[in-house]
């Protein structure tokens, strides 16, 4: 079994709250965060929508520093098609904040019923209805 967990701390001051991605697979594991506007990740979770997820256009994310990219890049999602059956590939990377070379890049796959409960259990995040948001998967 594996998973991908996400939750949000609101700061009420701004925009801005804490993402905290968790992410578990048989072979690895990890946990990381950033500083994220509320709205990218109602955004990111509004794109989960998209059927069938073309293999030239996946639904990503990713947050971090400037270029975000290598040592830049925090925290990273791809969704992408795995093969020929609808399975989907999830592939994810996460670094640690302040150590920056810190990180962990692992995949799982899951399928659309699943992703489509994550989406769900995004926008009831995002409205303070629920604590986090699960993609599960194998």
């Amino acid at each position: 079994m594996s998973d991908l967990t996400f939750r949000y701390r609101f700061d009420d001051a701004d925009d801005f709250g804490w993402l905290d991605v968790a992410v578990a697979t048989d072979k690895f594991s990890g946990r990381g965060g950033f500083w994220v506007q509320w709205q990218d990740v109602r955004e990111f979770g509004e794109k989960l929508v998209a059927y069938p997820i073309e293999p030239d256009a996946p639904v990503s994310a990713a947050w971090g520093y400037e270029m975000l990219e290598g040592d830049d890049l925090v925290v990273g999602l791809e969704i992408a098609p795995a093969n020929a059956t609808g399975d989907l590939r999830v592939q994810v990377e996460l670094a640690d904040y302040t150590e920056k070379s810190e990180r962990v890049r692992t995949s799982f796959v899951t399928n659309y019923p699943d992703l489509e409960q994550f989406r769900k259990a995004i926008a009831s995040l995002m409205d303070r209805k629920a604590d986090e948001a699960i993609l599960s998967g194998r």
